[in-house]
This record gives structure tokens, sequence and C-alpha cells, in this order.
């Protein structure tokens, strides 16, 4: 089970829906899953990227340029400790169905309090650094990561192409393909590519019934 249909595809944004809605995990719809291809999952968190020492701007300075985004961030970024190596750095993540390659797609930004995005080399260092991962993974990374307009925003994003995901799901249910449904299609998928980029995936969606 290498591809899905849109249809296989709101099953598994549903369940995640459930599950996110009871552990409070974020995850919401924007646009329509009636309409075919008319929506997505989106969320938006504290992103674990260290992007140097702590920044010297001011409490009044720490704002977030809220017409660079959709919606304003809930959290208070003055509330990052100021001994920390981190700035205060927010990530948003967005699931949408490719119609070309019926499969998930992930798309990403990140952005500092100030309102400026964080390049994709910037980012892949500061994951590297966050999780003390050897540097040589940013280079990997890198080539799967590439920068394209968002299909519903109009906008640059970062987003992992998804041209590669039918093998690789393919190969993640090995012998166990007929027992994949469109539910563990879709936690496996989340589970395998969100984390690589600094979205961690609880392991109650795996289990949640």
């Amino acid at each position: 089970m290498g591809n899905i249909t849109w249809e296989e595809f709101v099953v598994g944004v549903r369940h995640v829906l459930a599950v996110s809605d009871s552990i409070g995990d974020g995850w919401h719809v924007r646009g329509s899953l009636e309409e075919h291809g008319g929506g997505y999952l989106a969320k938006r968190m504290d992103y674990p990227v260290a992007i140097g020492e702590p920044s010297e701007r001011t409490a009044e300075d720490a704002t977030i340029d809220h017409d660079s985004v959709t919606e304003p961030y809930e959290n208070d970024p003055c509330s990052i400790d100021p001994d920390s190596s981190f700035r205060p750095v927010y990530g948003e993540f967005h699931v949408l169905y490719s119609l070309a390659h019926a499969v998930p797609t992930l798309y990403l930004r990140a952005w500092r309090r100030d309102g400026s995005c964080l390049e994709a080399q910037e980012l892949w260092r500061g994951l590297t650094a966050a999780e003390r991962r050897p540097s040589s993974d940013e280079s990997e990374r890198l080539r799967s990561l590439t920068q394209q307009e968002h299909p519903f925003l109009g906008e640059p994003w970062y987003h992992l192409h998804p041209c590669r995901t039918a093998d690789l799901m393919d190969q993640i249910a090995g012998n166990d393909v007929d027992r994949v449904d469109a539910k563990r299609y879709f936690i496996r998928w989340m589970s395998t590519v969100a984390p690589l980029v600094g979205c961690p995936v609880s392991h109650h969606y795996a289990s949640f019934r």
C-alpha cells in the first residue's frame, strides 16, 4: 500500500483529529474535507531549533509580525529562559494530499519571534544541534527538502517532496501490506516523516482505537 486515495487520506486525517483532540496535541483542519483535495491538517508549535546565542532584543521587540502569519500565536515568546542557548523559534506544519502522487505531503516553515523565516540550511543545522545528530545527517535531509508555493496559501513553504513516499510506504509495510488500512498507513507515514523535521508524533496515535 504505497499510495492512498483522497478518501483514505480523509480517514487518516479524521483519526489524527480524534487522537489530537483527546490528548491536546493541536492538530486541526483547514479548508474542507468534503471537497476533493480541499482540506489539510495544520499544527503550530514551539520549534526545538538551536539558532545561536540568545537574542539581545528587548521584550517589546520580541513579538511576531502577525501580518506574516495566518493566526496569532498563543504562547508568550518572552517565557523562554533568557539563559537558554535556544532562541524562540516557531514552527508550523501542514499535511496535504498530493493529487499528483496520491500520498500525504508535509509542508513546513519556521520563523523567529520577529517574524523572519529560517532558511533551509539554518533550519537543518538548528535541528541537528537540538537533536545532537551527527552533522552529516544535514546534507541527507537537505536533499529531500525543497521550497515551493503552498497550494492553498500561495506562499513559499518548505516541503518534503512526495516523489519517493509511495516506495517508502511499501518498504515500511513489507509483508504486512494486506493489513495496512488507511489509519495505519497515515500514522506510519506521520511517525516516519514528521520527526525528521522536528514535529513529534505521540505513541497515542498508534494505540488509539
